[in-house]
């Protein structure tokens, strides 16, 4: 993407295509696999919430959010004021089995106009804290807000907060620096350090996160197989061998055309609004994987993987669907670079086996697929049913 420059030859910044901003945050549900995260209720998650906070017996979650509720009527007060904020937007994060809210989170600074939302508030009590739901539940919000449209995460803690700071770097958020005397909390000075994840930045921290959440990350007694920076790191040294990438929204313009080349190689007239908004629609949801290479700066083929399931195996399985390399790149081993990209990032993600299928005259890319092992389907035959 190239910068854009006024008049005067001086730099404006990179062009942001077709921005309409992001849509307001809403009280809605997430589901994960060990907890919930639903808009906080006084009456619902109000005595567990309290519950749950009253095992940190030395207070020490308190510390740098807020003065600690000591009665009723100081607890009552909060929990009012959390249930009617619409910024800070609060929500309860309960645990899947007991059902009870064991920590809060929220929304805020909320710029829709201009696609930036912060997480904050957050309070974890020690049924949370080092928790495979603490993670997730945090995974379930950035989700959700790349879901709504927002192109800037934010994370905001004291700076001398170690903990929450460890816990953004660990989320896979960039340290952007200190904001000095940014406050005045309770009569002390409060330096503020900054943190982001950015919408171009979540392909490949989502996938990340994804990996190290699954189920098959974890032991039969819950102790994880691999560190969230051991799976950070694979997922990197794996894609950088082949030399491909993740997409990105930022690779929007370019990967949405040549899908466009793409349908076009098949048959399909060329539609570059249909194709653009399926690309994008791909990017946004992460239904599906996207990788990407480059020539010169400049997008030159991608292949596109959906998730499938073996039922027999009880593992996942991923379809490869989509490949398509630029005619100017063709015969310079962009295909197979893709092909490798997809198995590194497949084997990182404990996926059993890559499936396509491909034209049965097509001869050029059979002997490319049969050259990096993969094998024909002699045991099944394939049907398929049209719908419309």
């Amino acid at each position: 993407m190239m910068m854009t420059f006024n008049d005067c030859g001086q730099p404006l910044g990179l062009p942001v295509t077709n921005w309409q901003g992001a849509r307001t945050p809403q009280r809605v549900v997430l589901h994960g696999r060990c907890c919930r995260v639903e808009p906080f209720c006084a009456q619902r998650h109000g005595a567990g919430l309290r519950a749950a906070l009253a095992l940190d017996t030395k207070a020490e979650g308190w510390t740098y959010l807020m003065p600690q509720p000591t009665d009723d009527a100081a607890f009552a007060e909060w929990f009012a004021s959390m249930e009617q904020s619409h910024d800070p937007l609060f929500f309860a994060i309960v645990d899947a089995g007991s059902g009870q809210a064991v920590g809060i989170a929220s929304y805020l600074r909320i710029d829709a106009a201009n696609g930036v939302i912060e997480v904050g508030w957050l309070r974890f009590s020690p049924l949370l804290q080092r928790t495979v739901a603490a993670t997730e539940a945090m995974y379930l919000m950035m989700r959700q807000a790349f879901e709504w449209g927002y192109r800037r995460y934010e994370w905001k803690s004291n700076a001398l907060n170690a903990a929450s700071v460890r816990a953004a770097q660990r989320l896979g958020f960039t340290f952007e620096g200190i904001f000095r005397q940014a406050r005045v909390n309770w009569g002390v000075n409060r330096d503020t350090a900054w943190f982001s994840l950015l919408d171009s930045e979540w392909p490949q921290q989502r996938l990340v996160l994804e990996a190290w959440l699954a189920a098959a990350n974890f032991d039969a007694t819950g102790q994880q197989r691999q560190s969230l920076q051991a799976c950070r790191q694979a997922f990197g040294e794996g894609l950088a061998a082949s030399g491909v990438r993740l997409a990105r929204l930022a690779d929007l313009a370019a990967l949405g055309e040549l899908f466009d080349g793409y349908r076009g190689f098949y048959g399909r007239q060329n539609d570059a609004v249909a194709s653009l908004q399926f690309i994008r629609q791909r990017l946004l949801d992460g239904d599906s994987t996207i990788l990407v290479a480059e020539q010169d700066g400049s997008l030159c083929g991608f292949v596109q993987l959906y998730p499938l399931f073996s039922s027999v195996s009880v593992r996942p399985v991923w379809l490869l669907n989509d490949l398509f390399v630029a005619q100017s790149a063709r015969r310079a081993g962009v295909g197979k670079a893709l092909l490798q990209g997809a198995a590194a990032l497949a084997r990182e993600r404990g996926v059993l086996r890559l499936m396509l299928a491909t034209a049965h005259d097509n001869r050029p890319a059979q002997g490319l697929y049969e050259r990096l092992g993969w094998q024909p389907d002699a045991d099944f035959r394939h049907y398929q049913l049209a719908l419309n």
